[in-house]
């Protein structure tokens, strides 16, 4: 149930909220209505306790600030942790990359050494399906990473917002104990959103398959499937974007985790999760592209280089050398900013508790006890 947030200074009756009583402590009621104050002015204490973000509903700048702000608080354990997982990640994905690359670079080196060959690989059933192994393991892979990080993130940012920071071990211990549920719900997630977009796509494909030439209805029957087929996939993302942190700080099971998820976005709340968390994404995607993009231009530099000095007779070096650069350039943007998109789905999480099932009360509980607890040490 929705609680009515009102504006600073005024009661849920529109009437000036009291004063704090004298003695009240550093957790008093201030002027913001129920927020805590503190020695010295209102609310000053718990903010430098809780710097992540406020312990009320969040505005959008609010979101964004957290992602940001888990680097000042956290980097060492943050960046530390995307480094490790995605760098296990990154190796398993350039393997993966260069095995369903290594026929069609077979077929060029043959094709440079004997003009007149016929190259093989792109007929070849065998390595369409290497190829599509492929991509399937980097998904996997990616799901996986994407999942642990999360799990990592959700349990450093609840501290750090509650005042009881997180140790590394703690961190790392959290992973441990809900990498593979967590793991297990990214990939079901993943398998609903292509489950999806196949069945739609392929239901706009039919009149095309059963016509066997394109006219003006089939291509817009298809245009329009293809449509309804992302804004399904939209639909999954936002339904179960919550579902890890979910996991991790409510201890439910893998099911239980998806459906929290469902019931914390109904109705009319999906909206704003499915804004800001298509925000986020896209925030992510464009930095992570402009990072990794310098590295593949100096990639291509380099293996343009390489052709050119080796009279275009070191081919194959070439190419595992622009497979490994760009790889690296991907590794490099993915855990610089795999924090700020996670921490900022953990935000959300935060915000839609807040917003509607007044978990702010049960923060700021906690958030007392930690200051309490500091005082009389």
């Amino acid at each position: 149930m929705s609680t009515q947030w009102t504006a600073p200074g005024t009661s849920a009756a529109g009437e000036p909220s009291p004063s704090p009583a004298p003695g009240g402590g550093p957790f008093a009621a201030g002027p913001g209505g129920g927020e805590p104050a503190a020695p010295g002015g209102p609310r000053r204490e718990l903010v430098q306790s809780m710097p992540l973000f406020p312990l009320r509903p969040l505005g959008l700048g609010e979101i964004l600030g957290a992602s940001v702000r888990i680097y000042r608080l956290r980097a060492r354990s943050v960046l530390g942790v995307a480094a490790i997982v995605y760098g296990v990640a990154f190796v398993i994905m350039t393997f993966a990359t260069g095995a369903s690359m290594v026929p069609m670079l077979g077929d060029m080196q043959a094709t440079l050494e004997d003009p007149e060959a016929v190259p093989t690989w792109t007929g070849s059933v065998g390595d369409v399906v290497l190829t599509v192994v492929s991509s399937l393991v980097t998904g996997i892979i990616s799901l996986v990473s994407a999942a642990l990080v999360t799990v990592a993130l959700t349990r450093v940012a609840l501290g750090e917002a509650v005042g009881t920071p997180v140790s590394s071990a703690e961190m790392w211990a959290t992973m441990r104990r809900k990498g593979l549920p967590a793991m297990v719900v990214s990939l079901l997630i993943g398998v609903l959103c292509s489950v999806v977009f196949v069945v739609v796509l392929g239901l706009a494909m039919l009149p095309l398959i059963l016509l066997g030439e394109p006219t003006v209805l089939t291509v817009v029957l298809l245009l329009l499937g293809l449509v309804l087929a992302v804004l399904g996939v939209l639909w999954v993302f936002a339904r179960t974007l919550l579902a890890i942190p979910a996991l991790v700080l409510e201890d439910t099971g893998i099911l239980g985790a998806l459906r929290r998820s469902l019931e914390m976005t109904r109705g009319r709340r999906l909206w704003r999760v499915l804004g800001i968390g298509l925000l986020l994404s896209l925030l992510y995607m464009v930095a992570v592209q402009v990072i990794a993009g310098v590295f593949g231009t100096v990639a291509v530099i380099v293996y343009i280089g390489i052709l050119l000095i080796s009279g275009f007779e070191a081919l194959l070096l070439g190419m595992i050398v622009l497979t490994v650069l760009t790889m690296l350039g991907s590794y490099v943007a993915t855990v610089l900013l795999a924090p700020f998109l996670s921490a900022g789905f953990v935000a959300v999480y935060a915000d839609g508790r807040m917003r509607h099932e007044a978990w702010d009360v049960e923060l700021i509980r906690r958030a007392r006890e930690s200051w309490d607890g500091a005082q009389q040490r």
